[in-house]
């Protein structure tokens, strides 16, 4: 299998080609990528926004006399218009810019009139979310990655609710150097895992493991520090993780905490060329005292199964209730 290699954009990871073009969240590109996919898979759409007929032509950012609208479907029995808001705004007071049958107001303000304004339909981007999940499971290729794309450009900025929140990234801390490297250089690397949910994480709990705490009196067994995690890298050798922290801390940062890197070089394999994530945190802070124990986060003692949580269920397993 052909080696995936990252993409970088002012330093941050691109994880969705909407987001190649630009960090920034544009309605023109959303709409732009929402008309291209109207016009290959146009019955859900459709149904969504309760337009009758089959489609002849789309236009994206169609200028008329009045104005520009950013989608215009044209049917056998009307056409249609689509005026999309990123900012939780109510845009129609610019419907009467347009000439159509219906009109598609795209937008997660919550509208007194959305139920009241003839041939007016509210949609939220979520609604646009939950159509593409279901498109996201099509035999068509194009579909299909068009459709993941536009879900992970939503939910990346912020557009969408996730049912399934991620919060806190939690991993085992078992080793001294591990440990120092956490505490004292705000680093934790681990074992690359494709489609993990880490990138969506913000913040980063280790759980500390028997060993670490016999040795060290201040660290007790459990969860009990969290970090906000700044930055995500993944390298696969020991020039890369130097590359990646001088890109991240500094030289001078490196040269200063080399005794924290050199176990991690020196002691990892890196011959087989594994992928890993190194993951740039925050100044770790003691939340929870007592720590959190482990048998109230999964079943069993053994290493940490579960690796997402959110802050509502640590606190949960803190006062003592199982989350599972």
């Amino acid at each position: 299998m052909e080696k995936s290699v990252p993409v970088y954009r002012n330093g941050s990871v691109v994880s969705s080609l909407s987001n190649a073009f630009s960090g920034s969240l544009r309605e023109t590109r959303l709409t732009a990528i929402l008309g291209y996919l109207i016009s290959l898979k146009s019955e859900p759409f459709l149904d969504l926004f309760g337009i009758g007929g089959s489609i002849d032509e789309i236009n994206i950012e169609y200028k008329e006399e009045s104005g520009r609208s950013d989608i215009q479907i044209i049917t056998h029995n009307g056409v249609a218009v689509i005026e999309a808001k990123v900012d939780c705004i109510d845009p129609i007071s610019q419907i009467d810019r347009y000439k159509a049958k219906w009109y598609i107001l795209l937008t997660n303000y919550q509208s007194v009139y959305k139920d009241s304004v003839k041939n007016v339909k509210y949609t939220t981007w979520h609604d646009i979310y939950n159509t593409c999940m279901v498109l996201s499971n099509s035999n068509d290729y194009r579909i299909k990655f068009i459709s993941g794309d536009m879900m992970n450009y939503l939910r990346e900025h912020k557009m969408v609710k996730s049912n399934s929140s991620v919060e806190i990234y939690a991993r085992e801390i078992n080793e001294e150097f591990t440990l120092s490297l956490f505490l004292h250089g705000q680093m934790y690397g681990c074992d690359y895992e494709p489609g993990s949910s880490l990138s969506e994480a913000a913040y980063f709990a280790p759980h500390f493991g028997n060993n670490i705490a016999n040795l060290h009196p201040g660290i007790t067994l459990g969860i009990s520090y969290i970090a906000r995690i700044e930055n995500i890298d993944i390298t696969d050798s020991k020039a890369g993780l130097v590359d990646i922290i001088k890109k991240h801390r500094g030289k001078a940062w490196l040269n200063s905490h080399k005794h924290l890197i050199d176990p991690i070089i020196k002691t990892w394999d890196w011959a087989s060329m594994k992928k890993r994530n190194f993951i740039f945190l925050d100044e770790p802070r003691l939340v929870f005292n007592p720590s959190v124990k482990k048998e109230l986060l999964q079943k069993g003692k053994g290493w940490l199964s579960k690796k997402y949580f959110t802050f509502d269920e640590l606190y949960k397993a803190w006062s003592g209730k199982p989350i599972f």
